[in-house]
Formats: C-alpha cells, structure tokens, sequence
C-alpha cells in the first residue's frame, strides 16, 4: 500500500508530502515517489495509486500530473504496463501469476520496463541477446550459496519474456511485426562451466546402505517413518505430508498402496491449503511393499482417523518443512559422524525422491514405470533427469541381445526345401525322427535338421521368439506351406505355433479367401 510521508526542513517544519510505494507493490519493487504541496492531494493521489495496483496512475507524468487521453493512451504500450496486463489476462492459478509477474520484476523489467512494446529499435535481436549475455553474468541465490543464474532459470525468463512479445505480435491490430526473442539462441548448459564442488543437475543420490544408514540417525520414530515412507514410495514432500489414513490402502490381500490425489500447495501472503499434485499426472497409485505396509501399520495408521494426517505437527496439522528441515540436517550430520554417509555428500530430502528412482532403475525397471510411480507429465522429463542413470540397464540390455544373437536360427543354415521334403519323405514326421538314408545324409551335408524334426521340445521364451518369427514372416506374406517347408515341422505344429502367437490366419486361397462353388457365377 502506497503511504504520505511528510517532509520536514531542519526546524522541522513541513515543506511538502510525499506518496511513497513500491512498483507493482511488490517487496522486491523499485521505490516510487511524487511530491505535493498539500496534504489532500497526497492523499487523492495515494488512493490513485492504490486503485492502479501500486502502479503509476493511467495518464499522470511524474512531476507534471494528469495529461492529456492520447499521451495516456500510450502509456499502456509500455512494457511493464503491457507485461502485467499479459500475465494477470492467462487462464492460470493465482500462483502462476504471481511467480511470473515476480521474475519479471527482478530481471526483465529494469532492463525493459520502460520500452515501448512496439518499438523495433527497444526490442531487437541485439538487444535481447545483450540482456541474455546480462543475466548469464547475475548472480542468483540457490540455498545458502550465491551462485550464476542456472541455465534453467534463464530459459524461463526468456519464455516469460517471449511470451509477452508474442502477444504484441498476435495483438489486433498488431503491435509488432515479429518476435525478437525467436532470433535468440540460448546458451546451453555447457557454456556455464562447472565448479569442482558442484554437480550440473544438483542432485544427491544415496545407496540403500545410506538411506537405511541416515533414517537410523533421527531419534523421532516419526521421522524415521516418514523418510522411509518416501524411499519406499518417492513421493515429493508435498505430497507425502498431505497423506491421510484413508489414502493408504490393502484393496485385496497381498496388494498394498498409497492413493495419491493432493498436496500442500501455498500462494504468497496467504496461509498453505490442500490442492492437486503438481501435474495431471500426479493423481497416481503408488504401490508399496509388504513389508513398508506392515511399518505403516505399526507405526499406528489403524488408530487414526480416515482423515487425519498420516505425518503432522504433532497436534495434527500441517508438518512445516522448514520444522523438518532442522531434524534432517542434524541426521545428515550424525550419519557423517557415524561414517554411513560420506563427507562429499549433502543430500536433501527431495534427494531420497532421486535415490528412490536410482534404486529401481539400477534394479533393470522401465523409465516407463519410474514416470507413472513419480507422476511426471512427460517421459522426456524422467529421461532428462535420470536418463545417465540407465548404465546398468544398458549393460543389462547388451547382455540380452548376446543372448538373444547366440540363439539358434529358426531353421537349419543353407538347408533347402527340396532337402527338408526329402528328410521328411524319409519318415520325418511330428517331431519323430527317424534313420535316413546315406543318400539323404549325403544331400543334407551331414547336417541336423531342425529342433522340431529331432526331439527336442519347444518351450518358455524359445518357443515365444520363434512364434513371433513365424508370424512376422507370416504377415510378410509367407504361406503356411512355405513355413513348413522351410522349417521341416509338420503343418499342425507351424499353425500351432502361429496361433499361439495370436495370428490371424487367412483363409485357404489367400486374404481374400477361396469362393464356394454354389457361390460362384456360371461365364455367360
């Protein structure tokens, strides 16, 4: 809220008053100030101000007072008075605005707040790839350290920035003829450079060993359970604080899960509610072991109500992290101490989110899997987050194909039709083998015929991969005859095979199949 400060000389007498208040209203604002003679028109003034936002009033210059429509007119096209029309106009919570509208504050506005959305000269690739080489250059605060603006956090103050200038494009009538910011090439993570200290993702992986280590270190049996609730299941703080008992589930025996459908969500100046996760995606069940359940149980969830909190304050309310936070580095201490964590790590509590996947992707599960238990919106973002986690997956995976490459082939190599139907003219038939000929050997180069000609038996994923080499040969336009043929089985055990791989088998005569006679038309 704008206030009237007034001014005093030396005598302390008062000269003049002052409407005093920050731009936009926000903390971080630039102080704003007009001077009056007399106290009325500070205060007719400070209601303006207060009307328009904390803003400068629609059409007053300062140290000049109210002009003319037309110059007033002009004042909305400038940026900061364009931006924050921009983002208070978007479908999006409250939360989003207020974020958005707060970064440009910080970093877009005193370099363009006071440009012309529509000037050309104010807004061109030169001067956008200026204030990018500006902000590679600021200094940011991440936890405790002061360090360079992270690659991340400029590419979304570019997007913030370039949106607000798509819409100058797109405006009706257009304001501009084209986005400057599409014109920009972004620096890449790369062109940062990297500390000795420090890793480029900043996230903090911990063995089972350690995490196990660590939950040992908090004397609050509720801490040790919350921590290993969230190793179990890695769900974010969030979401694992806003659990009530009905959200943790036995649906049948031998099954047991966590309902995930809200989390801890908080507006600025305004006290925390319950909202959904933070993506669609989000709204998941999360299925956990036997034995975590069993710890869940014992740790009293049958005695709570259906919608109490599952972790809380300890009178029932909401767990404040920044309570947590205390107990989570004096345990992390301790664990160092004790010699279960090493010196060079300093995990955080989202970090046992990060272990968690860690531990099910060095396991060999899918990202595909990992994306669902965490709740990610899009693959890509598991991929880009712990994609470098996939090595013994890989290596798992080159293994696979060693073997898959050093199986047999589906039929005998160099082995000819006419040969096969020789062999089985020999009495080859349904998996029987029967003596052949020294003619017949001599033709078949003293070769075996295949598995299903000696007596051996089809089984598990043998039997799999070459049902589905079948039918991708069949579906290719291979016949029944001509698999037969070419594998030296009997007619019954190649279609077996196909229908056990669920083809669907064409009709005799091909797709279209053979035409009943009584269905046939006589030739004219």
């Amino acid at each position: 809220m704008a206030s009237v400060v007034r001014r005093k000389n030396r005598r302390g007498e008062i000269t003049s008053f002052q409407v005093k208040w920050r731009d936009g209203g926000s903390a971080t604002g630039d102080w704003q100030t007009e001077r009056f003679d007399d106290e009325d028109s500070a205060k007719v003034f400070k209601g303006a101000v207060d009307e328009a936002g904390q803003n400068w009033p629609p059409g007053w210059v300062k140290g000049k007072g109210f002009i003319d429509e037309a110059s007033a007119d002009e004042l909305r096209f400038r940026f900061d008075r364009f931006a924050r029309e921009s983002i208070e106009n978007r479908t999006a919570s409250k939360r989003y605005e207020q974020q958005r509208i707060r970064a440009l504050e910080m970093y877009v506005f005193p370099t363009f707040g006071l440009c012309d959305v529509r000037s050309a000269e104010h807004f061109s690739k030169a001067t956008i790839g200026a204030w990018v080489n500006k902000m590679m250059e600021t200094k940011v605060r991440r936890g405790s350290k002061i360090k360079d603006m992270s690659p991340e956090t400029l590419r979304d103050l570019h997007g913030v920035l370039s949106s607000v200038l798509k819409e100058a494009v797109i405006a009706e009538p257009p304001l501009r003829d084209r986005n400057p910011c599409d014109l920009t090439r972004l620096p890449s993570a790369d062109d940062w450079g990297i500390e000795d200290d420090e890793s480029s993702d900043d996230m903090e992986f911990m063995t089972p060993a350690e995490v196990a280590g660590l939950v040992e270190c908090f004397p609050r049996a509720s801490d040790r359970m919350l921590v290993r609730t969230a190793y179990g299941s890695g769900m974010r703080w969030g979401e694992i604080s806003a659990l009530a008992a009905r959200h943790a589930r036995n649906p049948r025996p031998g099954d047991y899960e966590v309902r995930v459908t809200r989390a801890w969500k908080r507006v600025p100046r305004e006290p925390w509610f319950l909202g959904p996760p933070k993506t669609r995606a989000g709204r998941r069940t999360i299925e956990i072991t036997a034995g975590l359940w069993q710890e869940v149980l014992d740790y009293g969830l049958a005695a709570l109500g259906k919608d109490e909190l599952i972790f809380h304050d300890g009178s029932g309310g909401r767990l404040p992290y920044s309570t947590f936070y205390d107990r989570w580095m004096a345990a992390v201490k301790e664990a160092k101490k004790r010699g279960v964590l090493p010196d060079w790590k300093f995990p955080t509590f989202h970090d046992v989110r990060h272990s968690h996947v860690a531990a099910l992707l060095s396991d060999g599960h899918s990202l595909t899997y990992v994306q669902r238990r965490l709740g990610h919106e899009s693959i890509k973002t598991t991929s880009d987050r712990y994609g470098h986690l996939l090595e013994t997956a890989h290596k798992a995976a080159l293994e696979t194909l060693d073997r898959v490459m050093a199986m047999p082939v589906l039929h005998a190599p160099d082995l000819a039709p006419r040969q096969v139907r020789q062999a089985r003219a020999q009495g080859v038939r349904r998996g029987r083998h029967r003596p052949t000929s020294p003619g017949v050997r001599r033709s078949l180069g003293e070769r075996k015929v295949p598995n299903a000609v000696t007596r051996s038996r089809l089984e598990g994923a043998e039997r799999r991969r070459i049902a589905l080499k079948m039918q991708a040969d069949y579906y290719a336009g291979s016949s029944l005859r001509n698999l037969v043929d070419r594998t030296g089985w009997s007619y019954g055990t190649v279609r077996n095979l196909l229908l056990s791989a669920g083809t669907d088998l064409r009709k005799r005569g091909g797709v279209k199949g053979v035409v009943p006679k009584r269905n046939r038309q006589k030739k004219p």
